[in-house]
């Protein structure tokens, strides 16, 4: 299984670099196209950039959630045991768990309704709105499997909570 995680991980992070790269370039693109060469205006720039921006931000956001590399308020859970934080971070991802399966059922809905009536962009490029729609119950089923694998390794040991961790 850890080989698989160490893969899922690269994969991800190389997906984040890529979607976030691209969407750097395609705003300097843009740049250009506004103030140097105003015959180079694409009209699809923007919308490309906010779809590779969204999808950036979910699997980043799936990620962060399964490394413990979220924000956390914890000035009270200092003050805790050891066990006391383990049982709550394992609460904390199972609440996480149920908030992802809410959000990937919804997103899932509203993929298949964009998908169902064919919604597209407004730009030329006309891109399906479904492939923008999709990166909620992607990003949610992620954060579903990252926060399982998470809490299974609090309830083990083999991983430590945030506090424990960082050394608070």
């Amino acid at each position: 299984m850890s080989a698989f995680l160490r893969g899922l991980d690269r994969v991800e992070r190389a997906l984040i670099a890529l979607l976030s790269g691209g969407a750097l370039l395609l705003a300097c693109l843009a740049m250009l196209g506004r103030y140097v060469i105003p015959g180079l205006s694409l009209d699809w720039t923007f919308e490309v950039i906010i779809f590779a921006t969204i999808w950036a931000t979910f699997l980043a956001g799936a990620r962060s959630a399964g490394m413990g590399e979220h924000v956390n308020v914890d000035t009270l859970l200092t003050l805790m045991p050891a066990p006391a934080r383990r049982i709550l971070a394992v609460f904390a991802c199972l609440c996480g768990v149920l908030v992802g399966l809410f959000l990937l059922r919804s997103g899932w809905i509203v993929v298949d309704e964009a998908f169902r009536w064919d919604e597209r962009t407004t730009s030329s490029l006309r891109l399906p709105v479904w492939i923008y729609y999709l990166s909620l119950p992607v990003g949610a089923a992620l954060i579903v499997f990252h926060l399982i694998i998470r809490a299974t390794g609090l309830v083990s040991g083999r991983i430590q909570d945030d506090i424990a961790k960082h050394g608070h």
